[in-house]
C-alpha cells in the first residue's frame, strides 16, 4: 500500500499598508507565489509583503 498525503501545501500572500498583515492572495505552488510576489512588489512598492506556507487537509 502506498502513502497517500492528508495534507496539501498552500502558499498564501500576506501583505501590509500600514495597518498589519492581511492575506491577499494563496496559489497552489511556490512557482505561482512567487510570481505573485513579484507582480505585487511592481505595482504597489508601497507595501511589505511575504509568503506563508499553511497546510491544509485534503478532504477525501
Amino acid at each position: 500500500m502506498t502513502y497517500k498525503r492528508k495534507t496539501q501545501d498552500e502558499f498564501q500572500l500576506w501583505g501590509d499598508y500600514g495597518q498589519g498583515f492581511e492575506e491577499l492572495t494563496a496559489e497552489s505552488s511556490r512557482k505561482a507565489a512567487r510570481s505573485r510576489l513579484k507582480e505585487y512588489r511592481e505595482n504597489q512598492p508601497e507595501g511589505t509583503y511575504k509568503i506563508v506556507v499553511k497546510r491544509i487537509p485534503i478532504t477525501f
